[in-house]
């Protein structure tokens, strides 16, 4: 991923942070000179591993997991807040429109996971994780009757961290009279995701 220093982020905690927070991430790798990609709720152990450690499933009818061996290196992306940025909120305007955002790219080798066993413990860690969220209105015990079945129709697998890259371009290069006039149009937009950057960009300049 291309990031200039200015928007290099290699903070451990803020980049596990952000996985946590849009845990639904892209998982890419390749098939010969094919890519494969499949979108996923992942879930991060950051005390396994010096990078920290991914969980995730997929169904077992994916074709993507079949495609790797012990030697793959797959890659998980996760997109944070964005938005548009207008000249017209800086004080020299005579400049070009941009796009901040904040991503992590994670990469490694996965392990698959096919034991019942160990497998039910990671779904269960990801309704944990998810289940509450919505106010627990689903009572669990109900999918006791198909757990065996529907564990048998997944593949689970944990991606130990290799390398990790975070990338918040936030205007950083930018004077701080630029970045506070961006900062407060994106705190006042209607939309969630300009609100979240413009909290970013906020937490930049006050030095958090």
């Amino acid at each position: 991923m291309y990031t200039p220093r200015s928007f290099r982020v290699e903070d451990l905690p803020t980049l596990h942070a952000l996985i946590r927070e849009y845990s639904f991430g892209v998982l890419v790798s390749q098939d010969g000179e094919r890519p494969l990609a499949t979108h996923l709720p992942f879930m991060v152990d950051p005390a396994r591993g010096p990078n920290g450690t991914l969980i995730a499933h997929m169904a077992r009818a994916n074709p993507h997991w079949k495609a790797w061996s012990d030697d793959t290196t797959v890659l998980a992306i996760f997109q944070g807040p964005h938005a548009y940025v207008s000249p017209a909120w800086y004080r020299e305007q005579e400049t070009v429109p941009t796009w901040n955002y904040a991503v992590v790219h994670a990469y490694g080798t996965p392990r698959l996971v096919h034991d019942p066993v160990e497998l039910r413990p990671m779904v269960e860690a990801l309704l944990d994780t998810h289940e509450p969220a919505v106010g627990n209105v689903w009572d669990r015990s109900l999918m006791e009757s198909v757990m065996g079945s529907e564990l048998q129709a997944i593949v689970g697998f944990e991606i130990p961290i290799d390398r990790i890259e975070g990338k918040f371009k936030f205007n950083q290069n930018r004077s701080r009279e630029d970045q506070e006039g961006a900062a407060r149009a994106l705190e006042s937009s209607a939309d969630a995701l300009a609100r979240a950057a413009g909290a970013i960009m906020r937490g930049n300049l006050d030095g958090g």
